[in-house]
């Protein structure tokens, strides 16, 4: 065997051996993140990038991108490429090198990524070489603004990566698509249904600069900033490997957490982020899945009776501070209709759909159990199913599972036994009293509350108990309820309510808190630390 063709097989091995030893571990959290860019290109058949000036080509590793050539154009399109090629015979460590063969070559040859500092030149013509792989499932054609095939990539196990030039902004930036700018470096994997996926590899800090604006707005109290990066960087760490079967560690969307690059980053964001560099949130000397959402309604809710799991830091907690929601009140109406094509869908068969009864409640109000009742038999929906059921009519999902068909339901209340406190709102803050030393003004004077104290509201009564600390909301709303015919849902949240309720982060901050305050407000017996 030539050493030439000796040299191109080992690379070929290479990337046989890279195939089954594809996954990383990592003892602590990893400082760079790759993010499947689904949102923008997911499985498709063609992938526009673009730079300032031009694009440079290499491999991102240990947070850097390692450039070993250049693409003499500002935008490619970036497709699979069909047909027999041949190897040439020669195996070049940089890219200008197989680039300058190329053009010798002529005919149609082009150069060809085959590893990391490994190239070579494919040409469709035989002049004595080596057939490659006829029609390689994971070859993908490179192609400039003129659509002339200017580079092959013969590797999905270690993809080629591209990174726009340094422009006005004093760093590389890659343009995806019409719109959306990423730092760090973009590459390609195949998709499952053979298209194809553009990947954003980047250091996990300024993934977290095009994270935290798009989950929360950048005008928020610089607290409340804090408390969602800690908790982004949480979930990162958690979830890093859950796409790592596709060639990715995270999605852009809310399967994971939304990112939208470089084109969304704020200067008070990127503070936050920096500020709390490395910071995240533990239990049990264990980094937390730190679950976030919208809006709770006034409680949030335990992680058992949304996922079926118990964990012990996703706990129910009141959310007074709750005080300007991001998601108001809301009502839908649908109709059985709509009801009746969610079943169809689910390939459920209850004969003539009649009516739906909330049959049980979780302790802070939300549904936990709802039954369609049909003229043959009934369905039973229950835990985070009650509210993407609904997914199957006009508007989609609820927005939250905390909602009523006779009105809307008073805030939640969630107690703590034994604590013997009681929350007070006073014109400056919410403060915790002892119920044996609240007193109340009544006809006869001040005098000091008495053990059982009743609060009545426009919409409920709730009960405070001294010996307990308890409070138990008396709300014939909270009790079942039916409708037969087409429904009214007078919901309150947004979201599946388990972990920080971004608008009660937002509240807490403006009334004083600081994130770490704020963090273990909302994920019980935690740490914040790097």
């Amino acid at each position: 065997m030539s050493i030439r063709l000796e040299r191109y097989c080992r690379g070929m091995m290479i990337l046989i051996m890279v195939c089954f030893f594809s996954t990383t571990v990592f003892a602590a959290a990893p400082t760079t993140i790759k993010i499947g860019l689904e949102s923008v290109y997911k499985d498709t058949a063609s992938i526009y990038l673009a730079g300032d000036r031009y694009l440079n080509i290499g491999y991102f590793e240990n947070g850097y991108f390692e450039e070993q050539g250049r693409l003499n154009t500002a935008g490619i399109t970036i497709e699979k490429t069909g047909g027999d090629y041949y190897f040439t015979g020669d195996v070049y460590r940089s890219f200008e090198e197989a680039e300058e063969r190329a053009n010798l070559y002529g005919n149609g040859a082009v150069p060809a990524y085959i590893e990391p500092s490994t190239y070579c030149v494919y040409t469709p013509n035989y002049q004595g070489g080596l057939l490659t792989a006829p029609s390689s499932a994971s070859r993908i054609g490179v192609y400039n603004e003129r659509r002339e095939l200017i580079l092959v990539s013969d590797n999905n196990y270690v993809p080629l990566s591209f990174q726009g030039a340094a422009g006005g902004d004093g760093f590389p930036l890659t343009q995806i698509g019409n719109t959306r700018k990423y730092r760090g470096a973009v590459s390609i994997v195949n998709g499952p249904t053979g298209g194809l996926t553009a990947v954003n590899e980047l250091r996990i800090e300024e993934y977290l600069y095009g994270v935290v604006p798009a989950e929360v707005a950048p005008t928020w109290p610089m607290e409340a900033l804090k408390a969602q990066a800690v908790a982004a960087r949480s979930i990162a760490s958690v979830q890093y490997n859950r796409y790592i079967n596709k060639g990715y560690n995270v999605v852009d969307t809310t399967a994971s957490q939304v990112y939208k690059g470089f084109s969304i980053e704020h200067p008070n964001t990127n503070l936050a982020v920096d500020a709390t560099s490395g910071e995240m949130i533990k239990y049990n000397n264990q980094v937390a899945e730190a679950l976030y959402f919208s809006t709770s309604g006034g409680a949030t809710e335990d992680a058992k009776y949304v996922w079926g799991n118990e964990v012990s830091y996703l706990k129910a907690v009141q959310d007074t501070y709750e005080t300007e929601p991001a998601q108001g009140p809301w009502v839908r109406n649908i109709t059985l209709n709509e009801l009746n094509n969610c079943l169809i869908n689910k390939g459920i068969n209850i004969g003539n759909l009649e009516g739906v009864e909330i049959a049980e409640r979780t302790p802070s109000g939300r549904v936990q159990i709802m039954i369609l009742i049909g003229t043959r038999s009934s369905y039973t929906v229950s835990n985070e199913e009650v509210r993407t059921f609904f997914s199957g009519t006009n508007e989609g999902s609820l927005k939250s599972r905390l909602f009523s068909f006779s009105g809307f339901l008073g805030t939640p209340a969630v107690g703590q036994a034994g604590s013997g406190l009681i929350s007070v709102m006073s014109g400056e803050d919410m403060l915790q009293k002892d119920m044996s030393t609240l007193k109340v003004l009544s006809a006869e004077g001040i005098i000091r509350a008495p053990n059982d104290v009743t609060m009545q509201s426009a919409k409920d009564k709730t009960e405070f108990r001294a010996d307990t600390g308890r409070s138990t909301v008396q709300n014939t709303s909270l009790q079942s309820e039916s409708v037969f015919g087409d429904l009214t849902i007078y919901g309150q949240g947004f979201g599946h309510g388990v972990g920080m309720s971004q608008s009660g982060a937002k509240g807490m901050a403006k009334a004083g808190y600081r994130y770490d305050e704020i963090l273990k407000h909302y994920y019980s017996g935690i740490t914040v630390e790097r």
